[in-house]
């Protein structure tokens, strides 16, 4: 798994991220190729600099001033999230996958979402919601598409966390239509979806946060189902 060492917002970026960042690579290289071949060493490595240019975290040259590319080896745990973020887009929408190479993908979503449920801080905290439609264009529960999107905590439930894309959760149509209508509690969806237990628990934790913050009354618990999963396109 994805998982961090230690829970500093800002930490160097974990082995492991290198290994997903690399596997991506690989696959985006497979679905361009004739039958679906592995790279070279050499020519997964160029690949991985073309996406680098397009999807990963700029600094300024010490020198020069211009900007370049954050490479994942010296990337933090945020710029590594935005690469693989990047890479996931890009899978998403310029690539058609054979199965095999589905399943490699949805194992390293998979771990991706689990990572990220463990973090403190995450990649969506510092996005308005327009900013996470943009690249979010997959079901974050199975890989899928299309998607709607969802707050996790209501409005009714937590009013602060209506523009909140921490509180936003894309599923397909089937997806959701699953956690209304077959599911009585959270554990229930957890059952089939349960990379995604972080990811909820997260917004429920910062949904009260905001709630004692703004001095209101109540906690939010994921017990009450009426409170979940809500379209946030809906009047």
């Amino acid at each position: 798994m994805l998982e961090c060492e230690i829970d500093a917002a800002f930490q160097h970026r974990t082995f492991k991220q290198l290994r997903a960042v690399f596997k991506l690579v690989t696959v985006i290289f497979q679905s361009d190729s004739e039958e679906h071949r592995l790279p070279t060493e050499e020519e997964k490595y160029a690949l991985y600099l073309d996406l680098l240019e397009l999807y990963a975290d700029k600094v300024p040259n010490r020198y020069t001033g211009e900007l370049r590319s954050i490479h994942i080896s010296e990337a933090n745990t945020m710029a590594g999230s935005h690469f693989i973020d990047g890479l996931l887009f890009h899978l998403a929408t310029m690539c058609k996958l054979p199965n095999d190479l589905q399943a490699t993908v949805r194992s390293v979503l998979y771990e991706w979402e689990i990572w990220r449920g463990k973090q403190e801080h995450d990649i969506n905290d510092d996005r308005t919601i327009d900013q996470m439609r943009k690249y979010l264009v997959y079901s974050e529960a199975s890989g899928r598409t299309p998607v709607h999107f969802h707050h996790i905590v209501s409005r009714g439930a937590c009013p602060s966390a209506i523009d909140k894309a921490w509180n936003i959760l894309a599923l397909t149509p089937d997806e959701h239509n699953f956690f209304h209508q077959q599911c009585k509690t959270w554990e229930e969806f957890f059952d089939v979806y349960p990379h995604l237990r972080g990811r909820v628990e997260m917004a429920y934790r910062k949904c009260n946060e905001l709630v004692q913050r703004n001095n209101e009354i109540g906690i939010i618990s994921m017990a009450d189902m009426d409170n979940a999963i809500e379209d946030i396109d809906i009047a």
